[in-house]
Order: structure tokens, then sequence, then C-alpha cells
């Protein structure tokens, strides 16, 4: 019996056959499925953002903690309307969806001021940091809460006048970045959401504010193009706790440095026995959506 419940839910979960257990083995998801309630957090309803799409809504954390200016800025215009009916205007297969353009092509903004860059921040500065362990591309690779991130070694600090170690968000599928003209104090209104790995083009260049906790399915669905022929419109942008309390998604997140979690990326294969990592974007913190558990 408990063989055929696991089946059912392997399946409605979407997970790889390759992390399929064998009939003697307990699947990873099974250390998620049994985690305790202490392994998992609730997002606040605050920091809570729903965008609808025709194709369906994405719900976003925004994350205060590391870009409290872009979100305090995104949170405005979201009360304002501004972004309700505005489309994404330039949609790159693999890259980006970037929107937020009241003109539609990518020179437009709002009429509130210019955000200053938040791209990198001092390790010592950020709490919650939990390092999973190193690629290619960092010294250390992890999470914050939920969000990846990479960072230099702290070696580095010794070395430097400022005795800064950097940190920054890690731009793979399903993070939320904002766009930006030459001048890295120039993000305003637009934003991109990231649909392919691009870790080595963007991270520590743009500001990354939120990450996707539900709706991955609508992001999929967003017209590609250069413009699209047929540009994907935002139909609204709410924050939950506008929202009636009986309409808001109820979402939890499994904490970075549970032991639930570090157990769950370590049977999934996602870092071996060195601490190396073999693909940060292939990991994500499993979630609870409306009480039903989500990779």
């Amino acid at each position: 019996m408990r063989k055929r419940i696991l089946a059912a839910f392997l399946a409605a979960a979407a997970v790889s056959p390759a992390f399929a257990a064998k009939d003697d083995e307990v699947p990873p998801i099974q250390g998620v499925i049994d985690a305790p309630s202490d392994a998992w957090r609730a997002i606040d309803p605050e920091n809570l953002l729903i965008v609808d799409l025709p194709a369906g809504p994405i719900t976003i954390e925004l994350r205060p903690d590391i870009a409290p200016k872009h979100v305090a800025q995104i949170k405005t215009l979201v009360r304002q309307g501004f972004y309700d009916g505005l489309k994404f205007h330039r949609v790159i297969e693999n890259f980006v969806a970037q929107g937020g353009d009241p003109k539609g092509d990518g020179t437009g903004g709002s009429d509130l001021p210019n955000i200053p860059s938040e791209f990198l921040h001092d390790t010592s500065e950020v709490p919650n940091f939990t390092v999973i362990g190193r690629d290619r591309q960092a010294a250390r690779v992890g999470m914050i809460d939920g969000l990846l991130v990479a960072a230099e070694p702290e070696s580095l600090r010794s070395f430097r006048n400022d005795k800064h170690a950097y940190l920054w968000g890690a731009h793979c599928p399903g993070v939320m970045s904002m766009a930006r003209a030459a001048d890295p104090n120039s993000a305003n209104s637009q934003f991109f959401l990231v649909i392919g790995d691009a870790r080595q083009s963007l991270d520590g260049r743009y500001t990354v504010w939120g990450w996707i906790v539900d709706g991955s399915l609508g992001a999929r669905r967003i017209e590609r193009g250069e413009p699209p022929k047929r540009p994907t419109p935002i139909v609204r942008m709410r924050i939950a706790a506008d929202m009636p309390a009986a309409e808001r998604p109820n979402i939890q997140v499994m904490k970075s440095d549970s032991p639930a979690f570090l157990k769950y990326i370590k049977d999934m294969g996602y870092v071996d026995d060195t601490g190396f990592v073999k693909d940060l974007c292939d990991i994500k913190a499993p979630r609870k959506v409306n009480g039903k558990i989500e990779l």
C-alpha cells in the first residue's frame, strides 16, 4: 500500500524517473513528505506577488531581505495598477522574458525615481546564507531561504581594502530580476523573468528581487520573440496581503538550512561527496502549496 501511495505521489509531482526508488529503497521525496513542521516556513502575504497571465497565475515571493528598494518600488507600482495590461515585449528562449514597460519597446518606465543597484551584498550582512557547495562559476553556491545565490570565498575579504566578500542572486529559471540601462542605478519599472540558465551573463550585474514559488506552467507559455508576434499580457498583479484572506494562496517553503532539505539535495544527487554542485539551477526548494507538496 505504501509503495502504491508513493508511486502515485511521484507521478503527480512529475519527479524524474532517474530519481525514482527501487522496490527496496526509499525515494528522496519521502524525506520531504516526512519532514517535521519546523522544517517549513510560511511566506508573509505582504511579500507574495500574484501575476495573473492568460495561461494562469504566477506566484512570486518578493525578497526585501536582499533587494529592499526594488521590492518597495515594485509593491508601489503593483498597488497603483501600473503593471495591469502591460505586455512581455522581449522574450528570448532559454534566457529571459522582459516586461513592465508602458511603451512596450524597452525604453519606458514609471514616474517614480530610478532605483540604486542591489545586486551585490557582503556575505556578513546576509543572514541565513546556507552554503551547499561549490561549482564551476563560484567558490560557494547555496540558498537564502529558498533563493539560489552564489558567493566569493571568504578568503578574499582579507585582500581587499573594503574588506568585503560578495554574494549575489543566481539567475536560474524562475528567478525574477530587474532590467536596467547601462547605468547600474537605472532600474525603474521593467523586470524580467529568467527562463533559462542565465548565470554567466547576468549574475552580479542585475538585481534579483524574487523567485517563482508556484505557477511555472504559466511562465512557460509566455509568447517568445523580440518582439513576440502576439505579446503575452499581464492581466493584473496583486499583493496577497491586499486580497481577501480566503483567496490568498497558502504557501510554505522548506527551510534551506533544515536537515531535511540538506538530506534531500544530497539524496537527489545535486551535490557530490566532495561538495561539488553539478548544476545549481537544478535545485529548487520544495514547497507546500495549499497543502500539496511541489518540487
